[in-house]
């Protein structure tokens, strides 16, 4: 399963707009899809999980990508189904993913993937960024901040990355 999550992860990866007018419309898609995939490859501490009916997307930014990752509500990521909710304010208690802007601190207090498409904010606490690179959807890791989460994230993935920061 996790095999056939990866080559369709990289084929997501390699096929990401191959015209640069269509890439940059369809990013925000492109970007939430690379993402579900992606999340097949993250794991949680089995405590973040217990007692959940599914796998929580928190959204602290408007804008298309947020739209886009509403619409994926229900897909299922590892066995569990996505539950999108919209946040008002930067808590982020129960949440076990998020897609954030600048707008942080963020306040997780536990095992929440921090996700965002805003540049440099791997720096300030995001642990996986999604950009467009030459027409295509691309990705960067911040390892020790998911590491310091409590989260893992497969080496497959990590192999895929555009780069790997490590904070230390």
């Amino acid at each position: 399963m996790k095999a056939a999550a990866l080559a369709l992860l990289t084929g997501a990866l390699l096929l990401a707009g191959p015209a640069r007018a269509q890439a940059a419309a369809a990013a925000p898609e492109l970007k939430a899809q690379v993402l579900l995939k992606a999340l097949r490859f993250v794991e949680w501490p089995a405590a973040a999980l217990a007692g959940r009916g599914g796998l929580q997307l928190c959204l602290l930014v408007e804008g298309e990508l947020a739209r886009q990752l509403q619409a994926l509500e229900g897909q299922r990521i590892n066995q569990l189904p996505l539950q999108v909710r919209v946040l008002h304010n930067q808590q982020l208690g129960g949440c076990h993913l998020a897609l954030v802007g600048p707008e942080g601190p963020w306040q997780s207090g536990g095992a929440t993937l921090l996700v965002t498409e805003t540049p440099g904010l791997l720096d300030r606490g995001a642990m996986l960024s999604l950009q467009v690179e030459e027409g295509r959807v691309v990705f960067d890791v911040e390892l020790d901040a998911a590491r310091r989460a409590g989260l893992e994230i497969s080496a497959r993935l990590l192999r895929l990355a555009r780069f790997v920061k490590r904070s230390g």
